[in-house]
């Protein structure tokens, strides 16, 4: 492994490490104590530079075309490297598998790929902008143009894929961006915006900023960059959402920061999986423990099982005999043999201490898992008949699956809708063979995935975000009447 240990942190503004209050906090790891890294603590003076900066780029980003800014993209897609350090950081500040992780960096790479390509065969490119097809017969078509204004977004630090997801539709777009990284995602968030820039973007469409949520200036600077911005893009659930970056209270009244913008939340987690009555189970389980498995602290991690399968038996037996196996694979993350790797040590506490109550009142049966350091535990494969499980209903962050027999498929949805609550799951995987079927059912989810992982990135849509449309205005032109 490198030498990681004197990683000093800056604000990236105009595409220059700069830390105008000339301040630092300590991030530790949470897995690896010893490992320490420094990230900025800003205070107004970097933030109003940094929102005149951006607002400055818009005219120069305007002069790209969509075809400009698409190729900027694939250049940094074919250039940019994640070496040992990157992977070492990743592993340490997660605690995920090096093998995993692997693959997140590699996912990043794909998105650049794939997101402009997605844009122009959904709609189109006219003239250097996003602008969908004539239609037939009316001598029509729709541009759509960049929302007029800065994007500020606050990014989670449980997938260091979503700086590089987020630049790239501003990239796309041609929106100017202020980015706070987790505290413990900058070293991947600033080498794809440094690479972004360094292939021909605007040095100031994108930037990064960090301070000490903590800190005494804290409130002020995320409710300043929200009454800059146009559009506010955030992460967590609601409740954390509004407390930090929607509602202040200034002299007894309460102020909403939102009231004027656009706002994209990504609040739901939850991921779960319905099996209909005739499906095989070698045909899921390979599907199941990878949704499940490979990136458990994600929000689309597969959490819950509501199986009407008539082989709901042999699809235990097969879940219970993948699970046991990966015992051996439960260890040191730098290995590349280990599956499973070390999740936060309080949530692992909390729900080891729960799965043991609610074994003793005979509410849950524990089929396998065990914790074996305060850090770590083998995968639990859980199995209960109370359809008001916590298990069933919330997202934990760790190792776990949770499985519940239905009767039939339509009691599968019934119970994988009514454990949601008001909120809709992120994802739901339909393990049927019946297409129609799935369509014609009303599943309490955002994305429905149809035989495919709860896992899989759809980065055109979240949550009910249609970012194509959120983030433009459009603008109807008629052609010229043909003679």
């Amino acid at each position: 492994m490198s030498n990681l240990n004197d990683l000093n942190f800056s604000n990236l503004v105009s595409g220059k490490e700069v830390i105008l209050s000339g301040k630092r906090f300590e991030v530790a790891s949470p897995f690896y104590p010893e490992f320490v890294t420094k990230v900025p603590d800003s205070n107004l003076f970097d933030l109003k530079t940094c929102v005149s900066k951006a607002k400055s780029s818009a005219i120069e980003i305007s002069k790209l075309s969509f075809g400009d800014r698409a190729e900027i993209l694939r250049k940094t897609a074919k250039n940019i490297r994640f070496d040992s350090e990157d992977l070492e950081y990743v592993v340490k500040m997660t605690g995920m598998p090096i093998t995993f992780v692997e693959k997140q960096l590699q996912d990043i790479k794909n998105l650049l790929l794939a997101l402009p390509e997605l844009i122009e065969n959904t709609l189109g490119n006219r003239h250097g902008r996003i602008a969908g097809k004539v239609l037939d017969n009316h001598d029509l078509f729709k541009i759509l143009y960049p929302i007029d204004g800065i994007v500020y977004s606050v990014t989670p630090a449980n997938d260091p894929r979503i700086v590089s997801f987020i630049s790239a539709w501003l990239v796309c777009l041609g929106i100017p961006g202020i980015i706070k990284p987790a505290k413990t995602d900058f070293l991947i968030a600033q080498k794809v915006i440094k690479k972004i820039i360094e292939n021909g973007y605007p040095a100031s469409g994108l930037n990064i900023l960090g301070w000490n949520t903590s800190g005494e200036n804290a409130t002020k600077i995320n409710f300043s960059l929200v009454d800059a911005a146009k559009a506010v893009w955030v992460f967590g659930d609601d409740t954390t959402v509004d407390n930090l970056l929607r509602f202040e209270d200034i002299n007894g009244h309460r102020v909403d920061h939102f009231s004027d913008k656009i706002v994209l939340r990504h609040s739901t987690g939850r991921a779960a999986a319905v099996c209909d009555e005739n499906i095989e189970s070698k045909k899921i389980v390979n599907i199941i423990t990878e949704s499940c498995l490979e990136w458990p602290i994600g929000c689309n991690s597969l959490k819950a099982i509501f199986d009407a399968s008539k082989q709901s038996n042999e699809l235990t037996a097969m879940l219970n005999e993948r699970f046991s196996r990966l015992e051996k694979e439960t260890g040191n993350p730098f290995k590349h043999k280990t599956k499973v790797g070390f999740v936060d040590k309080q949530t692992l506490t909390n729900v080891s201490k729960r799965i043991k109550e609610l074994e003793s009142l005979r509410l849950l049966k524990k089929l396998q898992g065990k914790q074996i350091s305060e850090l770590q535990s083998t995968p639990f494969l859980l199995a209960t008949e109370d359809k008001h499980s916590e298990f069933l209903a919330k997202e934990f962050s760790i190792y776990v699956l949770a499985l519940k027999k239905c009767a039939s498929f339509e009691e599968a949805v019934s119970e994988a809708n009514e454990s949601a609550g008001s909120n809709k799951r992120l994802a739901i995987s339909v393990f049927s063979e019946d297409g129609e079927k799935v369509l014609k059912t009303n599943l309490h989810a955002h994305h429905i995935k149809r035989m495919r992982h709860s896992t899989e990135l759809d980065i055109l849509f979240h949550e009910g975000n249609d970012y194509l449309h959120r983030l433009t205005i459009p603008q109807i032109h008629r052609e010229k009447t043909k003679s």
